[in-house]
């Protein structure tokens, strides 16, 4: 893989382990709906991701996380099998990226 490449990869699953947080977090009752739509679940989140050339999977999670506030208003009862899918969608698409092999992340 060119460097490019592996740079790419390792923000995509950086990004995924987020999304994964982010969610653990709105379940645990420690972050709101709305400061999720502040770091991960927003429109603006996402066209960013599309000029960059995200992959489609982590672009059609945030679409679908940027929904959680509706379904918390209008079908309360599906928020937290909303929130179960999502992590699990989360997590499915990180067991596609390679193992993570340096020392640190931050580079």
């Amino acid at each position: 893989m060119t460097d490019e490449i592996l740079k790419r990869s390792l923000k995509e699953k950086m990004l995924l382990i987020s999304i994964v947080g982010v969610l653990e977090a709105i379940i645990a009752g420690s972050l709101s709906i709305n400061e999720s739509e502040k770091f991960l679940f927003s429109p603006y989140m996402i066209e960013k991701l599309k000029k960059e050339r995200y992959r489609y999977t982590i672009i059609d999670i945030l679409e679908k996380g940027c929904e959680l506030e509706d379904i918390a208003s209008l079908i309360p009862k599906k928020l937290s099998s909303n929130l179960r899918e999502l992590k699990k969608e989360a997590l499915e698409a990180m067991r596609e990226y390679g193992e993570f092999d340096q020392e640190f992340w931050v580079c």
